[in-house]
């Protein structure tokens, strides 16, 4: 594993993960299985080089784990995607309360919309993707609903924890909403330019 999304979720990961599929690295992008025994408390002892077969990792649960990840791959370097606070709070009060409500002690009419969603997508076992999206909110965030203060709050210290922690060296910090594009990634990773404009996916009201 070459780079590392160290960047919360709605701050233009889906976008990173495009990009750099565009310039020819293999990319996960939001990993909802190979971390699920950490998330879920089974493995005690858990050993985080898990990604051996691919280039690159995005997106929670591995944001969230940067520190153990990158302990792991010492070589690899790290993207932070950030996003203005206030932005980013729209975005993800949508997400988690509006499209993809999900509270630990929700009610059925609630636990019916998600499972109606991932039906509709054809994804994995609701139930399954359920669980994982509750105990994975619950780890990042403290609560499976999205809260203005206490989500905020999170935000920004794992962005500063980020900056303290991660050499600079090893740390591209991009503001993909902001207009950081090719110009900024390719240096970084000593990638050619592509021709193609960078990719933008997951705008509002899309």
């Amino acid at each position: 594993m070459k780079i590392l999304g160290v960047g919360f979720s709605r701050t233009g990961t889906s976008s990173l993960h495009s990009a750099l599929q565009m310039l020819g690295f293999t990319s996960i992008h939001h990993d909802t299985i190979r971390l699920n025994d950490v998330l879920d408390g089974s493995n005690a002892r858990p050993d985080f080089r898990r990604y051996d077969d691919v280039d690159a990792v995005l997106d929670l649960p591995t944001a969230y784990f940067y520190s153990e990840i990158i302990a792991a791959y010492p070589n690899c370097k790290c993207v932070l995607t950030i996003r203005d606070i206030e932005d980013w709070w729209l975005s993800i009060r949508q997400h988690f309360n509006v499209s993809l409500p999900m509270p630990p002690t929700g009610t059925r009419a609630l636990r019916a919309r998600a499972r109606k969603y991932y039906n509709r997508l054809r994804r994995d076992p609701p139930r399954d993707m359920i669980r994982f999206r509750i105990t994975l909110r619950n780890c990042v965030y403290g609560s499976s609903r999205a809260h203005e203060y206490l989500f905020k709050k999170k935000f920004r210290e794992h962005n500063e924890q980020v900056l303290a922690k991660i050499p600079p060296h090893r740390l591209l910090v991009m503001n993909i909403s902001g207009g950081d594009g090719w110009d900024k990634l390719c240096p970084f990773l000593d990638a050619a330019r592509p021709t193609a404009p960078f990719p933008h996916v997951n705008r509002a009201g899309e």
